[in-house]
């Protein structure tokens, strides 16, 4: 069973039906709003209970979550090995959880982290999380038989500053859909590509959310630069973020007369990024050396490693930790635009010592079976779950 206060989240469930070809039965309580269509799916032994949420309000929705996947977990809790959840309910859970845990009559239990604490929101609020994410990893520490962090950099963190013993701790990182970035995929780009960039022009593909904290202003200003120094190169934004650096974004374009360098491309359907990333040359991830990211695991990274594209990175732990040495892209030596703008003549000087083929093979290690097949090994050799199997 796996319990998390999250609307659909399409990494995690592929993980899940991974499993299934495992020969393992998953049950997944999520959070979804009335719009979304996340209990359509029809796996062989795999159920997805949605809780339904008219509309997500803060602290409220969570809540209401917990509160009903709470009775859910009590109606069945003999039914399952391994019951998986997020901070959020392992601290809703966690007096029945404990009094279960200490009459001998409850599966192993694992917790899995996704992120620390942002800090973004207001003082209290910011404190709250904080105090709630602390609380979960100690509890978690002593009552629970893993915790999963979706990044050693993260796993690291928690343990340094939580005294988490490393017999408990392991890593559980974002999957890539390798089914879907194939990079075999030709149909249609050729024509895609002469609809975004000209001849003779490096095509560089952003895509994911758009906004001043992932890079992607300084981005757009650093293909200035290179515009003012007659790099051919053509930055294509693949998707939307907030109204104010949209807006930016489309003056910026049109007060330096940028409409043939800097091309902003709204949302599309998700099915439809492979298509991009192979009409283009390299893949952009500038996200900033900021807590948010340092410690994730940059799933727009590797994807377009899946598609064997070369890479434009930025020296965060989080791309360093998938990237590593292989010759697969350049990194950034730091994310103002004059420094995005060398990353990319770097690239230019140097693609042909580059091997992108190398890439699929890093994506590979991120793929749903993999993970499904590590999950399985770990879930395996937990003492308290073999002594009740």
């Amino acid at each position: 069973m796996i319990l998390g206060f999250d609307v659909y989240a399409k990494s995690l469930l592929r993980d899940l039906m991974a499993l299934t070809k495992r020969g393992h039965s998953v049950t997944c309580i999520v959070a979804a709003t009335y719009q979304s269509r996340a209990d359509k799916l029809e796996i062989p032994n795999f159920t997805l209970s949605c809780l339904r949420l008219r509309r997500l309000v803060p602290i409220f929705s969570l809540l209401l979550f917990e509160l009903s996947a709470c009775w859910r977990v009590l109606r069945s809790i003999g039914r399952w090995d391994v019951v998986v959840v997020d901070p959020d309910s392992a601290l809703a859970l966690f007096p029945v959880l404990l009094v279960q845990r200490l009459s001998g009559r409850l599966p192993a239990l694992i917790l899995r982290v996704s992120t620390n604490p942002l800090g973004t929101r207001g003082y209290v609020r910011n404190l709250f999380e904080s105090f709630r994410y602390t609380l979960s990893l100690k509890l978690s520490a002593i009552f629970f038989d893993r915790i999963f962090f979706i990044s050693p950099m993260l796993a690291g963190l928690a343990s340094a500053q939580l005294s988490i013993p490393n017999s408990k701790v392991s890593v559980w990182p974002s999957c890539v859909d390798t089914d879907l970035f194939d990079p075999s995929l030709k149909s249609g780009t050729l024509d895609l590509r002469k609809g975004l960039i000209r001849p003779g022009q490096l095509g560089v593909l952003y895509h994911g959310s758009i906004g001043r904290r992932r890079g992607t202003l300084g981005a757009v200003e650093a293909f200035k630069i290179l515009n003012e120094q007659s790099v051919k190169a053509t930055l294509i934004l693949l998707g939307q973020g907030p109204a104010r650096d949209m807006q930016w974004i489309s003056s910026y374009i049109r007060a330096n007369h940028m409409e043939e360098v800097v091309k902003v491309h709204g949302p599309i359907d998700y099915r439809g990024v492979p298509s991009y990333i192979a009409a283009c040359d390299v893949g952009l991830v500038p996200l900033p050396d900021d807590p948010r990211w340092r410690y994730q695991c940059p799933t727009k990274t590797l994807e377009y490693l899946a598609m064997n594209k070369p890479v434009i990175v930025s020296q965060i732990p989080a791309n360093s930790w998938i990237v590593g040495r292989a010759p697969v892209g350049v990194y950034l030596q730091g994310t103002s635009p004059q420094e995005i703008a060398n990353g990319v003549q770097s690239f230019i000087a140097n693609a042909r010592n580059l091997d992108p083929q190398v890439g699929r093979r890093i994506a590979q290690d991120f793929s749903a079976e993999k993970i499904a097949e590590m999950l399985d090994r770990e879930f395996r050799s937990i003492p308290h779950l073999r002594r009740n199997r």
